[in-house]
């Protein structure tokens, strides 16, 4: 689902948006995200359709929130820092670099 070298491109993340509102039953939702992003004239459509299990959106959502709470608990060197500097992570206060 990755497109080259590891990198998401905009067509399988649209298509990763449309089935996760599918899944979560926004179909009309759905329905108007496909029709203004061109899913249909998409190649991800028609090469990942049946090969995509649910949940997937969420499931690379998560893993990279991990990732970010983690990069926030090491110093450049690797080392883990002191709990006195590290803040409790917040998806709503996240600072990306």
């Amino acid at each position: 689902m990755l497109g080259l070298f590891g990198r998401c491109v905009a067509a399988e993340i649209n298509y990763l948006v449309y089935r996760y509102l599918q899944e979560s039953g926004f179909v009309h939702s759905a329905f108007t995200f496909a029709y203004e992003s061109l899913i249909s004239q998409s190649v991800v459509a028609t090469q990942a359709g049946g090969e995509v299990p649910p949940g997937t959106l969420v499931a690379f959502l998560q893993k990279g929130l991990q990732l970010v709470a983690m990069e926030q608990r090491l110093n450049d060197d690797g080392s883990e820092r002191a709990a006195a500097e590290t803040e409790d992570f917040s998806l709503l206060t996240v600072r990306c670099a």
